[in-house]
């Protein structure tokens, strides 16, 4: 992490996360333990982060909700913007891949 800061080049932050969600709504998630789900959740980064600001800067609950209401409404406003976009053309599906 410091080596990016810094920015001494490109730089791989590896962050270990967990999807403790199943992988849809037929997923009864049956393969994990309640305990192990509780403990991930307690890790979440997001989660973490958020207590974090609350400490290191005051960040108020209602403070906290604006910005995730703020990052829902992007976030629908880039999903209204997507389905109201043309289809891609096929003859480009390989543009700006590299392997």
């Amino acid at each position: 992490v410091e080596r990016a800061r810094a920015g001494e080049g490109p730089s791989l932050v590896e962050n270990v996360t967990y999807r403790w969600r199943g992988h849809s709504k037929s997923d009864a998630n049956r393969y994990r333990s309640r305990e192990e789900i509780e403990a991930w959740k307690e890790k979440d980064p997001i989660a973490r982060f958020e207590r974090w600001l609350a400490q290191a800067i005051s960040l108020s609950e209602p403070d906290a909700r604006a910005v995730e209401q703020a990052a829902y409404a992007a976030i629908e406003a880039a999903v209204a913007f997507a389905d109201a976009s043309p289809e891609p053309d096929l003859a480009a599906i390989e543009e700006g891949v590299y392997a």
